[in-house]
């Protein structure tokens, strides 16, 4: 008992210190898995977390910052304002060409395209670490596994499912299918699943390959709500659409609406 309270305390200890640097002078985040990795380590009413995207998902409610519009779509003011501060993005070659012209800002590119989302996380962990001090970042692994686990037991093994960028509306297919990249890597790498043949990260997906592979397979459109939160699961026949705050940011978030996907199922 006494051994359990000590570290009950020891963790409320670990979590409220928790915090930024004190050199930095504030943080913005245009990375999707790095804004749930400080979601996730309790950072998101830190003051010094300035401004985040919009399109992360992450409630009103829960953070006090700016939400900021993609990185694009940011003028030349609003970059500006990041001034001595440390900015996280996602890898673009736009965004990488845009930043670079601000010399003042320390931006700083995730890379985790082609990621299976445990590799993912890890890549964020050793990128996050030396802008934090206090924090468990070693643990949204530990945790990110055991959601893994949890999803190998809901997996019906063997089965074909194709995983598509978007809903699919009215039987009409998005142009673009998940194979090789983040959760879908991992399936097949794991052999939970089959999908559509590929070795590239993201196919144009082929009707003489898709008359082969249906009428058994199941096919999944996956949207990410974002900052709206939105969660829905619907099934037609073979076709399923799932809307789930994350689904396509690597990490936990895409393992977090595999798992209530396959609850569903």
């Amino acid at each position: 008992m006494i051994t359990l309270l000590v570290s009950l305390l020891f963790n409320i200890s670990n979590s409220v210190s928790c915090d930024f640097n004190k050199e930095i002078k504030g943080v913005y985040s245009l990375s999707g898995p790095v804004t749930l990795a400080l979601r996730d380590l309790g950072l998101l009413k830190n003051k010094k977390l300035l401004g985040i995207s919009s399109f992360h998902p992450v409630a009103q409610k829960d953070y006090n910052g700016k939400f900021l519009p993609g990185g694009i779509f940011l003028s030349h003011e609003t970059i500006q304002s990041f001034s001595e501060g440390v900015l996280f993005y996602d890898e673009s070659r736009e965004l990488n060409r845009i930043f670079n012209r601000y010399k003042s800002i320390k931006s700083i590119e995730i890379k985790t395209r082609g990621l299976a989302p445990l590799d993912a996380a890890i890549s964020i962990e050793k990128q996050l670490k030396p802008f934090l001090v206090g924090c468990d970042v070693e643990g949204l692994t530990s945790k990110l596994k055991m959601k893994m686990e949890k999803l190998k037991g809901l997996v019906r093994n063997d089965s074909t499912y194709i995983f598509f960028l978007g809903p699919i509306k009215n039987k009409k297919r998005p142009e673009l299918v998940m194979v090789q990249d983040g959760f879908v890597k991992w399936l097949l790498q794991e052999k939970l699943i089959k999908s559509y043949p590929s070795e590239l990260s993201y196919v144009n997906w082929s009707a003489r390959i898709m008359n082969n592979l249906l009428p058994g397979a199941l096919e999944v459109g996956v949207r990410d709500s974002g900052s709206s939160m939105e969660i829905d699961f619907k099934k037609t026949d073979n076709i399923i659409n799932l809307t789930y705050p994350g689904a396509l940011i690597p990490g936990a978030g895409q393992i977090d609406a595999m798992v209530y996907l396959f609850q569903n199922i």
